[in-house]
């Protein structure tokens, strides 16, 4: 009895000290991802009111540029913050939705946008500022006219220029000196796509939004070089659709030096909710991107999509803050509070920190930019109203001038931040007294080791496995028993559905076991199918091969097999018979 008792006051005093950890924790109901209030700093309001207007950072300072001003009007004007305050200047033409591209020679090539007021037509005009100087000048066109499109400079100086609104798309370069010249079509119109460097020469282009704001799948990627090839993993995961002017390279975490070029995207679980309601709340999880390799970044926790009353609406890209390894995406709900998710890439799996404001009654969905301190700045932008069908609707005719300051680099965040990490040496804390406690256990059933005759089988101390061991077990026996990967239409909830079942737990469990997507998943079970076939049926065709193992298609065939055994089929092929 005594023993008992040293027991129980031991696991009692292990549940005192994890009790403040858990409250933590589970604060607002979001076990998974710590939360950090932060403060949002006003800083003085922009001279004009503005909303899709261009943002960057060179040399220090921060530079907005063009967009449209009250009244659903095009500016021609910029404004760059320095010594606390906005400096109005004027540019040669208002790029209202234009395009954004910061140069390596710390100059910043702007061009088209809104031909007239109400967000109507595309333009030409192609403009160059000049931070040294503040000053613009217009030298060139655009080889068509453009809207929502979106620029990425090479290693070669060149631009890739991509995307359109309500107007034809393709893929278009600028030589680094004055000409614009068409390169060639894409598969598909798309509005701010994503434009990505996947190599010193080359591009990626793909995205969610049609030319006409339709929703896209986006699992259909083009490149400046090379054929378009479809990404299975896209199918179910669509990069969100970022319609504010984006900069280039804000997602990228690579090193050009090491031909690394690496990209985080966020992205939305398509396969859940209405596929027509761009509003509907959906998982979601950060894609990563290398060379023509798609995959989830794996996390310590889900992206939360829900904050402190409601929804997050996540619609910004991820800034990469490339000194930190800090990825940041922002958010807001509908009271206006501002979030903002930190992805510390660095680190296998990433960890997640949901850093939220205040309501922000005077700050609506602006446009966002790092600082050189880390610092995140948001500024002009704005609101969305209900309608009288119940959907959001902007408000583009009363832009705002609003600007706010999120301390996330050496600042605020970083202080408040110390309450989770005490947090954490509660949980060590409390981890090694409950190692004692099973210590004392063990030593106390050595001392009283009940006799043969005392013994119970169904009283067994046998530890149970993990949930997700057994989920995997579950998924893999289906696999292969049932075949299911021999379907080239496999999607996640036919997973879910054959083993009733919810497709996230699926999704969380694949990613946490074997460090992949469900996609990827499938891939691999075809690829050692596709094997199989080449061993025991040499004389098989290869475009019957990949049919016959569940592929939707010979490019993501090629493309997989490669990725997981180096080689192309034939290669593979030929390599077991030497």
């Amino acid at each position: 009895m005594k023993d008992k008792q040293i027991v129980r006051w031991v696991l009692g005093l292990v549940l005192l000290l994890t009790a403040p950890a858990v409250a933590v924790s589970q604060e607002d109901g979001l076990a998974t991802c710590p939360m950090v209030k932060i403060e949002a700093e006003r800083l003085p309001d922009l001279n004009i009111p503005r909303n899709a207007h261009s943002i960057f950072c060179v040399n220090g300072e921060v530079t907005v540029v063009g967009g449209h001003t009250k009244s659903f009007i095009p500016t021609a004007t910029a404004e760059y913050y320095k010594d606390g305050e906005w400096h109005l200047i004027q540019t040669e033409y208002p790029h209202d939705n234009g395009v954004c591209v910061v140069l390596r020679s710390g100059k910043v090539l702007l061009a088209g946008g809104h031909a007239e007021p109400m967000g109507v037509g595309c333009s030409y005009p192609v403009e160059e500022y000049d931070p040294a100087t503040h000053t613009f000048r217009g030298f060139s066109c655009l080889n068509a006219k453009r809207t929502l499109a979106v620029g990425a400079e090479l290693d070669s100086g060149k631009v890739v220029v991509s995307g359109n609104w309500y107007a034809e798309d393709g893929i278009e370069v600028f030589d680094g000196d004055r000409d614009f010249s068409r390169v060639k079509a894409v598969s598909v119109g798309r509005a701010s796509p994503f434009v990505l460097r996947s190599a010193r020469d080359n591009a990626l282009i793909f995205g969610s939004g049609g030319t006409h704001g339709e929703i896209l799948y986006a699992d259909v990627v083009d490149r400046l070089k090379g054929e378009p090839f479809h990404v299975p993993l896209l199918r179910q995961w669509h990069p969100i659709f970022c319609e504010a002017p984006f900069c280039n390279d804000l997602g990228f975490i690579g090193d050009e030096a090491a031909d690394d070029y690496s990209w985080l995207l966020p992205a939305t679980d398509w396969t859940v909710g209405d596929s027509t309601d761009w509003l509907a709340t959906r998982p979601m999880a950060i894609l990563q991107v290398r060379d023509t390799v798609f995959s989830l970044l794996p996390t310590t926790c889900p992206v939360p999509v829900e904050g402190l009353n409601g929804r997050i609406h996540y619609y910004s890209p991820i800034i990469a803050d490339r000194q930190a390894h800090r990825g940041y995406m922002h958010g807001i709900d509908k009271d206006n509070r501002h979030y903002v998710l930190c992805v510390a890439y660095d680190k296998t799996p990433a960890p997640l920190t949901l850093y939220y404001t205040d309501p922000l009654s005077d700050a609506g969905f602006p446009e966002i930019v790092l600082t050189d301190n880390g610092d995140l700045m948001i500024v002009g932008g704005i609101t969305y109203n209900k309608g009288l069908d119940g959907q959001l609707q902007n408000d583009n005719f009363s832009p705002l001038a609003t600007v706010y300051l999120l301390r996330l680099g050496n600042g605020e965040a970083a202080e408040t931040s110390k309450g989770f990490a005490q947090t954490w040496l509660w949980i060590i804390l409390a981890l090694v007294i409950l190692a004692i406690a099973v210590a004392v256990c063990l030593m106390l059933k050595r001392r009283h080791r009940p006799s043969s005759e005392n013994c119970n089988p169904s009283s067994a101390d046998v530890s149970a496995p993990d949930s997700n061991d057994v989920l995997m077990q579950r998924i893999c026996d289906l696999m292969e028993r049932e075949k299911l990967y021999l379907n080239s239409e496999l999607k996640l909830i036919d997973m879910a559905d054959a083993l009733n079942t919810n497709r996230n737990l699926i999704s969380s469990c694949i990613n946490q076991k074997r460090g992949c997507s469900f996609s990827q998943l499938v891939g691999s079970y075809r690829v050692e199918h596709a094997k199989r076939l080449l061993r025991t049926s040499p004389d098989t065709k290869i475009s019957e091969i990949w049919m016959q193992s569940g592929f939707s298609t010979e490019t993501s065939f090629f493309r997989t097999f490669k990725a997981a055994t180096g080689m192309t089929p034939s290669e593979w092929k030929s390599a077991q018979t030497d």
